[in-house]
Order: structure tokens, then C-alpha cells, then sequence
């Protein structure tokens, strides 16, 4: 029967114990404060205050209201202390979900960035497959997703080119290719190459290059993950053309890292559903990863400096 504003006035006049006080504490004339004190008498049927010896006394009715008044106020003052928050970017829930190449330094350093700012924030992250990625963020179980692939739901995805990164050759210590300073296609003929499925984009992109040479190539050991294929690299099974964002943080003593010509970049990819709004915090992360890719050093930048115009 009564609004919240008339449950205000109500509570302030209960609180101070004269019209005047209320309107000083609600920043409004006396007069308003009476026209609102009037409108909600005149809904409830009954009155809340009578004069009594000049002085303003609340009724039985009031009395027994203002209990229930003192609840309402409070949560909304718990409510403009979340919102304030929530402004602040100080409290909430975030879900990232990531392809497994970004699961060693990228995502790993952008949480980290992310959560010194906002140390309150809850985020649960998971490295996944391009199809449970893709499924995650369309079902609403994930607020972001980063692809290395530019995904074909356009109808039901949004996504954002936010960076990109340098296919590189990783090669075992001592591995015969160790020395050139540049690994061309044709390097690489009669060597036991580490790749990815031939039908997947990045798999795709590595036969872009190898073909250059001598044509398309079967792996001879397939892997997932650009993770996967540098474990292998690192036990002295082969040679493999990497995605750096994709190297664990720290020494890399047993591996060899050589840049590649002609060298093709790797975009990188954030999603997320278009049927639900994104969240500051969400739009805040998207930031943080942006000014990661763009400012921070990359591992890859330990072992082999950045050539201008390329990152």
C-alpha cells in the first residue's frame, strides 16, 4: 500500500521525531515531508503520528510498523553498499574459459593482473576444447571465452579480435637446427615434426607454411595444445611450430626457440554470448587481457627479442 519513499519518511520521522528534522535528514522541505506523511495516513486509513502537547508522537499503528520500516531501510542501505561495490568493481563473480595454449602464461597473468585490482572478485577458470568453449559461453557457464580461432557462430557469438601472437619453431637443445638463425619451410623436410589435426585452424595455419616447401604435411605425432606439443619438444621427440603465448612461465633451458620465415601471425579471440549483456567486471577483464597482450613480455621475449612491426 505504501511506496518506498513513503516508507523513508515514514522511518525518518520515527527516527528524528519531528517533520523538520526528517526533511533536514532527507534533504526536503517541511511542507514535503507533511504532503508524504498525509498521502501514506491517507492510504493506510489510519494515523501514524498525533500532536500531543505540541509534540510530534507516534501512534500504536506506528510503533508497530516501524520494526518492519527499520528491516526495509536497512536493506536498502545493504543494497546501495552492494551497488557502490559492484560500481567499484570490488565484489562479483566471474567465469573464463580459455583453449589450453592460453592456459600456461596468458590467462594465468591476466587473472593475476585482474585480481590485484579487484581482490574480492571470485573467478573460476577452466581451459577447454574450442566445442566446450564455444558451448560454455552459448549456455550462459562462462562470461568470456578466448579462442585462438575466430568462432563461425557469428548469429549467437560476439567476437573480438584482441591480439595476436608469431608462430615460432621449437626445437630441442643440441636438435641439428639449432643453429640457423631463421627456420624456413624447407628446414624442416626429413625431421620429426610435432603438429596439430591438419583440420583444425591451427593445424591449418602450420600447413599454410610447410607447403610453401614441399606441401602439406601429416604430423608425425599429433597433439592438442601448443602445452602438449612443447612437453614433447622438451623430451627431444621433435620440432614443432608453437604459438608463444602457449610456453610455460620461467627457464626454458631444455628447448630451442627460432623465429620462422615467412612468419604467420596467430590472432587471438574473446567471445562471449550476445544474448546477455556483458558485466563491467567482464568488460574489465577484457581490458586487463588487452593491456597484457599489448605491454607485457611475452615468455617468448626471454628467449628471442621482438622484432618491430611483429608481436
Amino acid at each position: 500500500m505504501l511506496n518506498l519513499r513513503q516508507i523513508e519518511v515514514f522511518h525518518a520521522i520515527m527516527t528524528t521525531g519531528s517533520l523538520s528534522e526528517a526533511g533536514r535528514v532527507l534533504c526536503v522541505s517541511q511542507p514535503a515531508i507533511s504532503r508524504v506523511l498525509a498521502s501514506a495516513e491517507n492510504r493506510l486509513k489510519f494515523l501514524l503520528f498525533e500532536r500531543v502537547k505540541g509534540r510530534l508522537q507516534p501512534t500504536p499503528e506506528a510503533r508497530l510498523l516501524f520494526a518492519e520500516a527499520i528491516e526495509i531501510q536497512e536493506g536498502v542501505k545493504r543494497f546501495n553498499i552492494l551497488a557502490q561495490r559492484m560500481t567499484e568493481g570490488m565484489v562479483g563473480q566471474l567465469s573464463i574459459v580459455s583453449s589450453p595454449t592460453y592456459s600456461e602464461w596468458l590467462v594465468p597473468r591476466t587473472i593475476g593482473r585482474f585480481r590485484a585490482r579487484h581482490p574480492d572478485v571470485q573467478i573460476k577458470y577452466r581451459s577447454l576444447s574450442y566445442d566446450l568453449i564455444v558451448a560454455q559461453v552459448l549456455l550462459g557457464h562462462a562470461d568470456l571465452g578466448i579462442l585462438s580461432t575466430e568462432p563461425t557462430q557469428g548469429g549467437s557469438l560476439a567476437a573480438k579480435e584482441i591480439g595476436q601472437s608469431e608462430v615460432v619453431c621449437a626445437l630441442p637443445v643440441g636438435h641439428a637446427l639449432a643453429q640457423h638463425a631463421v627456420i624456413a619451410p624447407g628446414d624442416l623436410v626429413g625431421h620429426t615434426f610435432i603438429g596439430f589435426n591438419p583440420n583444425s585452424p591451427y593445424g591449418q595455419l602450420t600447413n599454410d607454411f610447410l607447403k610453401l616447401s614441399a606441401g602439406p604435411r601429416i604430423p608425425d605425432i599429433e597433439a592438442t595444445s601448443t602445452p602438449e606439443a612443447v612437453a614433447l619438444v622438451r623430451q627431444g621427440v621433435g620440432v614443432a611450430l608453437i604459438d608463444p603465448y602457449g610456453l610455460p612461465p620461467g627457464p626454458l633451458d631444455d628447448i630451442v626457440l627460432k623465429r620462422i620465415d615467412p612468419a604467420p601471425t596467430h590472432k587471438i579471440y574473446v567471445v562471449h554470448a550476445r544474448t546477455q549483456p556483458l558485466s563491467n567486471l567482464a568488460k574489465g577483464f577484457m581490458a586487463t587481457l588487452r593491456h597484457v597482450l599489448q605491454n607485457d613480455h611475452s615468455p617468448l621475449d626471454a628467449m628471442i627479442p621482438r622484432v618491430p612491426g611483429r608481436g
